[in-house]
């Protein structure tokens, strides 16, 4: 993806980077290290509307937010993180599908997989994940 492209939800409603649907288990199991991180995420649905959480963990791949209401696996959203860590600070787009949610007593976990994100911002969650920053 080039530097200068943008995201919006019309991009993030035309995306068929990925199958959507249910997520089986071999699409759920995790396939690169995930690492704690509390980032505040805003996510845009292709209702339009905005929606604030937190992150849970990051990975290369994705990232396992808390929502305050279930999602459906499959939903695709447009994701905007400020990421502040250490001597970094970096603002992040991407566009994310749902993979799995379930409910816990602080609300939703949900995890996303990313279906379009720069690639440095995805060597950064790698390098974070694996603790090489």
């Amino acid at each position: 993806m080039a530097e200068s492209e943008t995201f919006n939800i019309d991009v993030v409603a035309e995306s068929d980077d990925a199958d959507s649907g249910e997520a089986t288990v071999e699409q759920t199991r995790r396939k690169s290290p995930r690492r704690m991180a509390y980032w505040t995420v805003h996510y845009q649905d292709l209702a339009g509307k905005w929606h604030q959480a937190k992150t849970e963990n990051v990975s290369e791949g994705g990232l396992q937010i808390t929502l305050e209401d279930s999602m459906v696996n499959g939903t695709k959203v447009f994701i905007k993180i400020t990421l502040v860590y250490r001597n970094f600070k970096r603002k992040v787009q991407a566009i994310a599908e749902s993979r799995y949610c379930y409910v816990t007593n602080v609300g939703f976990k949900t995890g996303f997989m990313f279906l379009r994100i720069q690639d440095s911002d995805r060597e950064f969650f790698r390098r974070y994940a694996e603790k090489l920053i």
